[in-house]
């Protein structure tokens, strides 16, 4: 009896996707701009405190409070348009440069490796996007609480810093502001994943696993780099040139105010980058989840 042909069966095992750096780029311009949208108040109130000694003795909320008696309920609200169209291009780049360099270059996912993305993702963003940003959105609040405002809105405020400080108006404290997001990104990026795995036997919900996550990983970046964000601010502020670089900025501080004034406004910063990273890395992963459904779907 002739046996019969043998039929095989082929199973196509199907490899999960991942995001291209472009993809990653584009979700997190969207994410940047839902994290921006939430926390800009805190953001205001951070900068007043740091610029002007008075609020922050007089605290976050006793500052956010008067700011909303004197100017009106979107008070702290000045800048945002600012900050919106800078945070899109700003976290496009940072996942974007982040992903690729993941993808291409530090391939192993160890902590050493996700550090240095970070860090190098984090210094380009710093220096082609917040420093230019940082410079007028600094300088259009400090504006603001001054005893006769001249600004008469972002427009104008860009107008008039030009004309007044050129090219070093938007360039003011590069550096400083390069060594800021280089260290924040290279805090947030690791910490943030090695949380996940932590918590992720703790959470059923991914998107609350992340919110924990990013919210402690804010925390922590804030604790160990506090000081940078008060030099960067003063160095960007009106009252600039009384300083001679970052060294010469951090010293006055010392010596007018202690070692507590270069930890002015600490406590909005923490909301403000607690509610950045939660809010930045969960809305990513969110939307990240959903655009590579609809990739494997079409494919």
């Amino acid at each position: 009896m002739k046996a019969s042909p043998t039929k095989e069966t082929t199973l196509k095992v199907k490899v999960p996707s991942v995001l291209k750096p472009k993809q990653a780029a584009l979700v997190g311009g969207l994410a940047g701009a839902l994290e921006i949208t939430a926390s800009y108040p805190v953001e205001f109130t951070k900068v007043i405190m740091q610029l002007y000694p008075k609020f922050n003795s007089m605290g976050a909320l006793n500052t956010f409070k008067y700011t909303v008696r004197k100017d009106g309920l979107f008070a702290p609200y000045k800048g945002y348009n600012l900050l919106l169209t800078a945070c899109i291009p700003k976290a496009y780049m940072r996942f974007g440069i982040f992903e690729y360099l993941k993808q291409n270059i530090f391939t192993s996912p160890t902590v050493a490796n996700l550090t240095i993305c970070g860090a190098i993702a984090g210094s380009l963003e710093g220096l082609f996007i917040t420093t230019p940003a940082e410079n007028l959105k600094v300088k259009l609040i400090h504006d603001r609480f001054r005893p006769n405002p001249k600004f008469r809105n972002m427009f104008h405020g860009v107008y008039k810093v030009a004309q007044e400080h050129g090219l070093k108006g938007v360039t003011a404290g590069a550096g400083i502001t390069m060594f800021k997001e280089c260290s924040n990104n290279a805090i947030r990026f690791p910490l943030f994943v090695g949380l996940q795995n932590v918590f992720s036997p703790y959470f059923n919900n991914n998107l609350v696993r992340d919110l924990v996550a990013g919210s402690l990983a804010g925390i922590c970046v804030v604790l160990l780099n506090q000081p940078v964000d008060v030099v960067k601010t003063n160095l960007q502020g009106l009252n600039a040139t009384r300083y001679n670089g970052a060294l010469d900025c951090g010293r006055k501080i010392l010596m007018t105010e202690g070692a507590l004034g270069l930890y002015k406004g600490i406590r909005p910063r923490m909301v403000r980058v607690a509610m950045e990273t939660s809010v930045t890395f969960a809305s990513f992963n969110a939307i990240k989840s959903m655009v590579l459904k609809y990739l494997d779907a079409e494919d």
